[in-house]
């Protein structure tokens, strides 16, 4: 097989960029209440206990990465996962962090 050629800096900045989405806990928290389906903002913030305010954010920066989509029903907006990659990403992550936590027999994460 052969060896690809390095990304370029354009590149790299974009997939950096990518991987920052998920750097933030509420962002996480969303897609793990969305993974069990569509959710409106108010069905969200109720459930995170969390402002109105600070889920509306996080759910812009995740439709914005085109993980999310979004569909007026009358007064409400319903947020539903658009990109399945997420929990891809996410399983790969905690089974990082759980060989990492049995090695030092501790907490065992899951999303």
């Amino acid at each position: 097989m052969a060896e690809k050629p390095p990304l370029d800096r354009q590149s790299l900045d974009r997939i950096a960029s990518f991987f920052k989405v998920f750097a933030e806990p509420t962002r996480l928290a969303i897609l793990q209440v969305l993974r069990q389906g569509p959710a409106s903002v108010n069905d969200i913030v109720a459930t995170l206990s969390t402002s109105q305010a600070n889920v509306s954010k996080q759910l812009k920066t995740l439709h914005d990465a085109d993980l999310l989509q979004r569909e007026q029903r009358g007064t409400q907006v319903i947020y539903s996962i658009s990109e399945p990659l997420v929990f891809e990403l996410c399983e790969l992550v905690c089974s990082k962090l759980n060989r990492r936590a049995r090695a030092e027999s501790s907490m065992i994460y899951e999303i």
